[in-house]
């Protein structure tokens, strides 16, 4: 039985399994046979039904069947593969047709060569001796990864099940690290050991050699942290198609840890998170090389994700120039005002942990790493509060003012140029993000900004900011009209009720307009000075017409007090007047 209409397999395998054992076709492939005479054993991992999962290499299932407790104490049934590495994945449940609560789990890699099949046989009820791995030894090259199984063995040396969640996973001989579903990273040469301990005491575990990672030098890195596990996972794939498009010269280098959610969001083509070296294609296939696959616990809403994933990086794709890509939603600087508000704050939503990294961390999670651009691809995040938060880690800081649209940047219209000429310095080539950006015919609909912002100048710009946040603070009662004059009629994106990002320069520029207060003029001019010396690059449609490429908070004063207390977290907020001239805003 080849892969077929999932509804008709379904059938068809429900029609075999309610005969009793036995069913199945003669061909080669996958031979499943359990053994439930001790199913009834007191104290031990027993049920009444099986959900039989064979799972692909992306972890997505093939097949998905459910096994009865029926007389016969064994049952076997056969399933057609073709060529290829799977996972079985065997579900035990208290009660008929995957009812009740599942009891057990039984999880064993399995590979289908040249047509010949395999045989994986389960007990139900045995008690447990030892803990089997799988595989039980491995040889893996620094910086790559394996996935490990573990799995119940009787005193028969017979497959069993064991509890859901009960194995913890470690690591011997400090060769690498290990998650807690069991996927491995191999970190230095040498030899070790993985562990999987089981809570009722049995350990098994499988020898591991790591071995020197072959690399290579490029004279540009771009290291793409593509979070899709949230509504935006549909568009990761043409970006990935995109990337493939221009990935032709090995001398720009495209380097993904792409994660995916398709439990929640339809499209998925695995289930997790990977690593990826992107590879040239003109398909619409993804053709990239799968460089290690790290399951489906990893967190991309954590700082020490992204940091791993950056040193990761850099050291297996090392160059002469590194270039950072946060892809995810955005919504500038601001995260939720209190505990109870859902996410998609900050950036890089991970839907599945229910997580994100706020803007006041992100230097946490970027560490001492430094990049020639460091560029996001996602709503609003052009903001000098954001922009001053990563000033010490790149020299170019790109981004958008603006909603961006879903299918985000045009991955092969921005580094075409790059992929043409590696040369290029990375202030010429920072250029191609706002051109690519208004070259989308799709994109004449929407508002686009995009801006490149020269970190070196944003202390001489944030100094600027707080001489007019003191400015208009001291003259507030004067300047009341004039404030909100500039606050309603300045370029604005993403305005709601809440949120009040307006174009900086635009705003010196309304503020200027209705007030003669020489000191208050003395300060808008000196930011828009700064401004224009730190914003190199900058460009809008016609439909954000004021947009001059760096955006900033100008809330009043009540909508800003929910969020005063993670102003003062950001470094901005510590080294400047501003958020103290908020406080009071009218």
């Amino acid at each position: 039985m080849s892969r077929v209409s999932g509804i008709m397999f379904f059938l068809l395998c429900l029609t075999l399994f309610s005969c009793g054992g036995g069913g199945g076709s003669s061909s080669a492939g996958l031979q499943y046979t359990t053994d439930w005479s001790h199913r009834l054993t007191s104290g031990q991992i027993t049920g009444q039904s099986q959900r039989v999962n064979v799972l692909d290499s992306a972890g997505l299932p093939v097949i998905s069947v459910i096994l009865q407790n029926v007389a016969a104490p064994v049952e076997s049934t056969t399933f057609d593969l073709a060529n290829g590495d799977y996972t079985l994945q065997v579900q035990l449940f208290s009660a008929p047709n995957a009812g009740g609560v599942q009891t057990g789990i039984l999880e064993v890699p399995i590979s289908i060569t040249n047509g010949r099949g395999t045989t994986v046989g389960s007990a139900v009820g045995d008690p447990i001796a030892n803990i089997g791995v799988s595989p039980d030894q491995a040889s893996i090259q620094v910086g790559k990864g394996k996935q490990f199984r573990a799995f119940g063995v009787n005193s028969s040396s017979q497959k069993t099940f064991i509890a859901p969640d009960s194995i913890t996973w470690s690591v011997l001989g400090g060769i690498g690290t290990v998650t807690q579903d069991g996927n491995f990273t191999d970190n230095a040469i040498g030899t070790g050991s993985i562990r999987a301990s089981y809570t009722s005491g049995p350990i098994g575990s499988a020898v591991i050699t790591g071995t020197q990672a072959v690399t290579t030098h490029s004279k540009w890195t771009v290291l793409v942290y593509l979070n899709s596990a949230n509504s935006l996972q549909q568009y990761s794939f043409l970006n990935m198609n995109q990337m493939e498009r221009v990935a032709d010269n090995p001398d720009v280098r495209f380097v993904v840890q792409w994660k995916q959610f398709p439990a929640q969001y339809s499209g998925g083509t695995f289930n997790g998170t990977r690593r990826y070296l992107v590879a040239p294609d003109q398909t619409s296939s993804i053709a990239s090389t799968l460089i290690q696959d790290m399951g489906t616990s990893v967190d991309m809403g954590s700082t020490q994700t992204l940091h791993d994933f950056i040193t990761w990086g850099k050291a297996n794709f090392p160059a002469d120039h590194y270039c950072l890509i946060l892809w995810d939603h955005g919504s500038g600087w601001q995260g939720p005002p209190s505990s109870s508000q859902a996410i998609h704050q900050s950036i890089s939503n991970d839907d599945q942990a229910q997580s994100e990294i706020e803007i006041w961390n992100l230097s946490q999670a970027l560490g001492s790493e430094h990049f020639d651009i460091l560029a996001c691809d996602a709503c609003d995040m052009q903001m000098l509060e954001v922009a001053y938060e990563v000033k010490d880690n790149c020299d170019y800081y790109v981004g958008s003012e603006e909603l961006t649209p879903a299918e985000g940047y045009p991955y092969d219209l921005v580094f075409g140029p790059l992929r043409d000429n590696p040369d290029m310095t990375p202030r010429a080539f920072s250029k191609s993000f706002v051109d690519g950006m208004l070259a989308v015919p799709l994109y004449n609909t929407s508002k686009i900004t995009q801006g490149v912002v020269d970190t070196s100048q944003l202390n001489s710009l944030a100094s600027a900011v707080s001489t007019l946040g003191t400015e208009l603070k001291n003259n507030s009662s004067s300047l009341t009209s004039a404030i909100q004059f500039a606050r309603a009629n300045a370029a604005s994106f993403d305005v709601s009720s809440s949120r009040y990002y307006r174009d900086l320069y635009d705003l010196c520029l309304k503020l200027e307009a209705n007030t003669s207060i020489p000191s208050v003029l003395s300060a808008t001019a000196g930011v828009k000075s700064a401004a224009s010396n730190a914003i190199v690059w900058a460009g809008h449609n016609s439909l954000s017409p004021a947009s001059t490429g760096l955006a900033i908070d100008f809330s009043t004063a009540s909508a800003f007090s929910s969020q005063a207390a993670n102003y003062r977290l950001l470094k901005l907020g510590q080294a400047t007047q501003w958020n103290e001239f908020l406080e009071g805003a009218p």
